[in-house]
């Protein structure tokens, strides 16, 4: 006897999909790292003259890490707010703990968001194709 039906024996869960869970803890831990941020004074000169953009943060799925994307006003002096937020990543996480509501506080981690150099570097190159025809 043949055997008509086609059973999937095991679903592969997609890695790049995020769950509503990871998305959410992501997008209150980008307002509240704004916030901080804006609000709080850390004693550092780099931080206290540089106006930071945080573009994404991104979540595990078991919500311990968060890799939060950074970038400065106009590009300038990306390696030294860098390193000043890795400073106080502690002061920063406890002022989270205070006014976020999980078991566990995210472990952060800060990089710089090279999204605007790459969209940059495309449209460069679609200016630079159209200039040819």
């Amino acid at each position: 006897m043949e055997n008509k039906f086609n059973f999937v024996t095991s679903k592969k869960k997609n890695k790049s999909l995020k769950s509503q869970r990871q998305l959410k803890v992501g997008e209150e831990l980008r307002h509240l790292i704004s916030n901080i941020l804006i609000k709080e004074t850390f004693y550092d000169v780099i931080l206290a003259t540089n106006n930071i953009t945080i573009t994404e943060v991104n979540v595990s799925p078991d919500l311990k890490n968060a890799t939060v994307y950074i970038m400065p006003l106009g590009g300038q002096k990306k390696l030294e707010v860098l390193d000043s937020l890795n400073k106080v990543k502690g002061f920063i996480k406890k002022i989270i703990s205070n006014n976020l509501n999980l078991r566990q506080i995210p472990k952060l981690n800060f990089k710089i968001d090279e999204t605007f150099e790459y969209a940059e570097n495309i449209d460069r190159i679609l200016h630079n194709i159209r200039n040819k025809k």
